[in-house]
């Protein structure tokens, strides 16, 4: 008489601090993508500022990408995004010496004033690059139009991946720049030489010309 082996099954649950590494890991592989995408475009200079691993209080960089193309400085932050949105609200969190932090959803109180300060600057494009992950959609969103929509919209708490972005003033204009490429396996190769172009068409201010 054959006796049936009981089956046992493990119920695993995911581990917070592992999910948390392993969107970390995919963001710096975005990271990586992005700059031989960059890379690959003659006569542009690509600078990527790795995060600080120095233990030094304060030590914090204002963007992952440094670049010049001729004629424009390019100012760049990146991120990956599972969901929906891109976050631009959230509830701030002390650090160890009660200061908060956090106001501004996915991206930092220190990016946003950076990026902001650095835009100012003649011939300079400032802004953050958005790879919303579950839709295969990458953007590069300009810094003006993020704080148009933080400032000047306090309802909205975050961008939407089919949102189409625009923000026009008396200076000038800015648009939303959709990155084309080629999907392999998890991420795009992407065409920067199209990217340089749709940026000089879709943003047009006094400093540019």
């Amino acid at each position: 008489m054959s006796v049936r082996r009981p089956v046992s099954i493990a119920i695993i649950k995911p581990n917070a601090e592992r999910m948390d590494n392993m969107a970390v890991n995919r963001g710096k592989q975005f990271e990586e993508v992005i700059q031989k995408a960059f890379e690959a475009v003659p006569d542009t200079v690509v600078v990527r500022l790795h995060d600080q691993t120095t233990g030094y209080a304060g030590s914090k960089n204002p963007c992952d990408f440094l670049l010049y193309h001729k004629p424009i400085f390019f100012v760049i932050e990146c991120k990956s995004i599972h969901g929906n949105t891109l976050s631009i609200s959230s509830n701030p969190k002390p650090d160890k010496s009660g200061k908060l932090h956090g106001f501004y959803g996915n991206i930092s109180d220190y990016q946003w004033e950076k990026l902001s300060e650095m835009s100012e600057v003649p011939g300079v494009i400032a802004g953050v690059i958005c790879w919303w992950v579950d839709k295969g959609i990458t953007k590069f969103i300009p810094i003006q139009i993020l704080l148009a929509i933080r400032d000047c919209f306090p309802y909205r708490k975050s961008i939407r991946f089919d949102d189409k972005l625009e923000y026009y003033y008396l200076g000038g204009s800015y648009k939303e720049v959709i990155l084309r490429g080629k999907k392999k396996r998890v991420f795009f190769d992407y065409n920067m030489n199209q990217f340089f172009k749709e940026v000089s068409k879709n943003v047009q201010n006094k400093s540019l010309r």
